[in-house]
């Protein structure tokens, strides 16, 4: 699957005998988003609508890094009902699910920036094909200092907007 600042991968963790995401990105492309991604999936490790982490790296070619793998993206799974919108249940149902994954974010003092149906999925196992996972840390940025407070409004105040109108756009609603 390709994004804009680079491409994520199927493979098989072979100790750990699971399939996992592998994220690349050119170690040559001018905006390098990893390293802000593995930064801010570290500090969300632990809780809940996170993917797992479980390494990164680079080489000459390219900066990587390897997490739980999850099933379909809510924009595909919107895409594929029959009338191309979710039933007001489900619609419910993901929308606390997704208010909980941003205020994850926003408690270790990043603003998500990228907040849109593809950047959300379902989880891919049993246990967890119900709950929905919050994805793509790439373009986040801390709205914090380091002694946790709030950084000047004109640092991040066109950003915190895009947060606030996810449900509508999840589920397709014309409220905005």
């Amino acid at each position: 699957m390709k994004h804009f600042f680079g491409e994520i991968y199927d493979a098989t963790d072979q100790v750990m005998e699971e399939s996992v995401a592998v994220k690349l990105e050119s170690a040559s492309q001018p905006k390098q988003v990893l390293k802000m991604e593995v930064a801010v999936l570290k500090k969300l490790q632990g809780r809940d609508h996170v993917c797992k982490f479980i390494g990164c790296g680079r080489n000459d070619q390219f900066n990587y890094v390897v997490m739980s793998l999850q099933a379909k993206n809510l924009a595909e799974l919107r895409r594929a009902q029959p009338r191309g919108t979710f039933t007001v249940s489900t619609m419910l149902r993901l929308g606390v699910q997704i208010l909980e994954a941003i205020e994850s974010i926003h408690d270790v003092g990043f603003l998500h920036r990228d907040v849109k149906p593809s950047n959300f999925a379902m989880g891919r196992l049993t246990n967890t094909c119900r709950k929905v996972y919050m994805l793509d840390f790439g373009l986040a940025r801390q709205y914090t200092n380091s002694q946790g407070q709030v950084r000047t409004v004109s640092y991040f105040n066109v950003f915190v907007n895009a947060d606030c109108k996810i449900i509508a756009q999840v589920c397709l609603l014309d409220v905005m």
